[in-house]
């Protein structure tokens, strides 16, 4: 009778570990098969900094502004130093005071990006919500603001979107994010910094010229 009982308990056990284990296994199936589904959205690394429009938002006084490592180049591009707009270049101070995670970043945005035509739209129509393949290229809204103002880094919208097209999105924003560092210190610039903010070393000749 002892040893039926202890047979009994024997099994109990055995189930019961077998469950603990079977549980174990799916876990770790479920844990690879969540880590693969991550793995595989963030393919796209900073994908999210190739805007709707085309633009590079990593350039962007607003994103560096909010997301500068050195605190006292986040407080200079927050309040840069007052200049006067000139042919295509706006004034210092058309993003003072604002922050952004970058148009398609699903985080903070600036006014101005929130209510964007353009990115409105193509979240709408388009798979990777940006005007990449869009058949209506160039429509209205995107010459629209390429010919508001005039401004020279809007001038690179249509050519920017091509790009994408032909290489890629992640390939593209690789190419923007060294392209738009300094080349001395590597240091990000913005769409119109004369100089590096951080070494004032000169604009590189890869970016388009303010003069």
């Amino acid at each position: 009778m002892d040893l039926f009982k202890k047979e009994k308990i024997n099994r109990r056990n055995f189930i019961k570990k077998a469950g603990i284990a079977g549980a174990a296994v799916c876990s770790a199936c479920f844990s690879l098969g969540y880590s693969k589904k991550n793995s595989e959205k963030n393919d796209n690394g900073k994908a999210f900094l190739a805007a709707a429009c085309g633009t590079y938002c990593g350039a962007c006084p607003a994103y560096l502004a909010k997301h500068s490592e050195d605190e006292q180049i986040r407080q200079k591009r927050l309040s840069p130093e007052p200049t006067k707009a000139q042919k295509g270049i706006p004034p210092s101070s058309w993003m003072k005071g604002l922050l952004c995670d970058g148009c398609l970043s699903g985080g903070q945005l600036a006014g101005h990006c929130q209510n964007c035509s353009i990115r409105l739209h193509a979240l709408e129509t388009q798979k990777d919500a940006r005007c990449t393949y869009c058949e209506e290229l160039p429509c209205y809204r995107i010459t629209n603001l390429i010919n508001m103002g005039g401004y020279l880094h809007r001038q690179e919208y249509l050519p920017n979107l091509k790009k994408i097209h032909e290489i890629g999105v992640r390939e593209w924003v690789k190419y923007e994010e060294e392209r738009w560092r300094c080349p001395r210190c590597g240091n990000p610039m913005s769409w119109y910094d004369a100089e590096c903010i951080k070494c004032e070393a000169p604009r590189s000749e890869r970016l388009f010229s303010l003069f």
